[in-house]
C-alpha cells in the first residue's frame, strides 16, 4: 500500500519530474536533424542540377536518408531520462560518423563545411556529460584527421560560385558554415539558459511552498497542542465556576459573586470556542472532498453551507455555463466560504454581499465584494498575516485569510484583496481547475 499523498503537497511544482539535459538535447536534436537532412538534400540537388558537379550521388543520398529514418524512430515516442542518457550521445556520435562520411565523399579537408563538426561537440556539451562530450569530440577529431588522409578529391571547391564571378565557392561555403554554427550554438545556448532559469524558478517555488507548508504544519501542531493542553485546566475552571454560581444562588452572602462566576464560565466557553475554531480551520485542509463541482451547483453548495440567516444576503453571479467544471467541491468551499463569512462580518449592517464566479481558460476566479467600512492601506497590508484581526476580541482568530492564502498557493492559485475605506472590500481568489479525483488520497 502506497503512502497517501499529503494535502500539504498538493500544488507543488513537479520540479523533480523536469526533463534532464539529455532529454532536452534529444528533443532538440530531432528538428535540428530534420533541418540538416533538408539542407543536405537541397545541397545535393543544387550540385547535381545547377552546378552539374560529378559526385557519388547514390552514396551521398544515403546520408540524409539515414538521418531521416533514424529521426523517425526518435520522434515516435517519449524517451525516459535513462534512455535519453544513452540515445543522446549515441545519436550525436552517429551523426558525427555520417558527417565524416559526407566529408569523405565531397572533398575531405577541401569541404568548407567541416566547421559543422563544432555543432555536434556543442550539442554533446549541452548534455552536461563529460563522457558524452569527450566521445563526440574524439570522433570529430579522428574523423577530420581521417578525411585528411582518405577522401575523394574534387577541384570544384576552389572555383568560382558561378561563371564570371570572383567569389569562390570555398569562401561562400565557409561563410555559410560559420553562420550555421553561430546560429545553432547561440540558439541552443539560449534555450539551455532559459531552461535553467525556469528550473531555478521552480526550485524557488518549491522552497516557498515548503516554507508555507512548514508554517501550516506548525500552526496545526500549535492548535492541536493548545486544545489538548488547555482543555483540562479550562474544564477545571468551568467546573469551579459552575459550582460557585450554584453556591451563590443558594447563599445570599455569596450573591455578588454569582455574576462573576457566570462571567468566568462564559469566558471559559469562549476560550474553548476559539481553540475549537483554530483546530477546525487548519484540520479542514486535511479532509478533501474530491467530488467535482460544476457552476450550476454553486448555489446549492452555498445553501448547504452553515451560513445561517446570512445566506439570504448573497447575490450570486455566475459567468460560466452551468455545466462548466470548477474543480473539487472541497477546494471551492475552502476558498469561498471563509471569504463569505468575512464579508458578512464586515457588512454588519445586513447589506448584500456579491459573489461572482467565472472561468478563464483552466482557472476559476471568484470575487466576493462586501459593502462594509473597508480597510485602510495599513490594515490591508497586514490582512492575511497569522493572528491579525480587526474584529472584536473573541470574534476572530486572525487565521482565516492566512490559511486560505496557504490553501490557494498550494493549489497554484492566488488571493488578492482590494479595499476602499467607506466603500467596502473585494477579495479575489483564483486557482487552476484540477480534474475530479486529482487530489484524492491513494491507497
Amino acid at each position: 500500500m502506497s503512502a497517501p499523498d499529503s494535502p500539504l503537497d498538493r500544488g507543488a511544482p513537479a520540479l523533480f519530474g523536469a526533463e534532464s539535459p539529455h532529454s532536452l538535447v534529444l528533443r532538440w536534436l530531432v528538428p535540428l536533424r530534420f533541418l540538416a537532412a533538408v539542407g543536405q538534400a537541397l545541397a545535393l540537388l543544387f550540385a547535381s542540377q545547377v552546378m552539374r558537379v560529378e559526385l557519388p550521388y547514390r552514396a551521398l543520398w544515403l546520408i540524409p536518408t539515414a538521418t531521416v529514418l533514424t529521426n523517425l524512430v526518435l520522434v515516435r515516442r517519449d524517451w525516459s531520462s535513462a534512455q535519453a542518457r544513452i540515445l543522446a550521445p549515441a545519436t550525436l556520435s552517429f551523426d558525427t560518423v555520417l558527417f565524416t562520411a559526407l566529408l569523405y565523399l565531397t572533398g575531405g579537408p577541401d569541404n568548407p563545411f567541416s566547421a559543422l563538426y563544432t555543432v555536434h561537440v556543442a550539442m554533446a556539451a549541452m548534455t552536461g556529460s563529460a563522457s558524452a562530450t569527450w566521445l563526440v569530440a574524439g570522433l570529430s577529431a579522428a574523423g577530420y584527421a581521417a578525411v585528411f588522409r582518405w577522401h575523394e578529391t574534387y577541384h570544384f571547391w576552389h572555383g568560382p560560385i558561378a561563371p564570371g564571378m570572383e567569389i569562390g565557392l570555398h569562401a561562400v561555403g565557409m561563410w555559410i558554415a560559420v553562420t550555421v554554427v553561430a546560429i545553432v550554438i547561440t540558439y541552443f545556448i539560449g534555450r539551455i539558459t532559459n531552461t535553467l532559469r525556469a528550473q531555478e524558478a521552480s526550485l524557488r517555488r518549491v522552497g516557498e511552498i515548503a516554507a508555507r507548508n512548514a508554517r501550516l504544519a506548525s500552526l496545526t501542531t500549535l492548535a492541536a497542542g493548545a486544545a489538548h493542553e488547555l482543555g483540562s485546566p479550562l474544564g477545571t475552571i468551568a467546573v469551579i465556576a459552575g459550582d460557585l454560581a450554584r453556591e451563590a444562588e443558594r447563599s445570599p452572602e455569596l450573591l455578588p459573586w454569582g455574576d462573576d462566576a457566570r462571567l468566568l464560565r462564559a469566558e471559559v466557553d469562549r476560550c474553548r470556542g476559539i481553540l475549537d475554531r483554530m483546530s477546525a480551520r487548519v484540520d479542514r485542509l486535511g479532509a478533501a472532498d474530491d467530488a467535482p463541482l460544476r457552476a450550476g451547483e454553486v448555489a446549492a453548495l452555498l445553501g448547504e453551507a452553515e451560513l445561517g440567516e446570512d445566506a439570504a444576503r448573497v447575490d450570486l453571479e455566475l459567468r460560466a455555463a452551468p455545466a462548466t467544471l470548477l474543480g473539487a467541491r472541497s477546494d471551492f468551499g475552502e476558498m469561498v466560504l471563509p471569504l463569505l463569512r468575512n464579508a458578512f462580518a464586515a457588512a454588519a449592517d445586513g447589506s448584500r454581499v456579491r459573489v461572482a464566479v467565472e472561468c478563464e481558460g483552466d482557472r476559476v476566479r471568484v470575487r466576493v465584494h462586501d459593502r462594509g467600512h473597508g480597510m485602510s492601506p495599513s490594515v490591508l497590508e497586514r490582512a492575511g498575516e497569522p493572528f491579525f484581526t480587526t474584529r472584536a476580541p473573541g470574534h476572530g482568530t486572525g487565521l482565516g485569510l492566512f490559511v486560505l492564502r496557504l490553501h490557494a498557493e498550494r493549489l497554484g492559485g492566488t488571493l488578492q484583496l482590494t479595499s476602499e475605506p467607506g466603500a467596502g472590500t473585494t477579495a479575489t481568489v483564483e486557482w487552476p481547475i484540477a480534474p475530479a479525483g486529482a487530489s484524492s488520497h491513494e491507497s
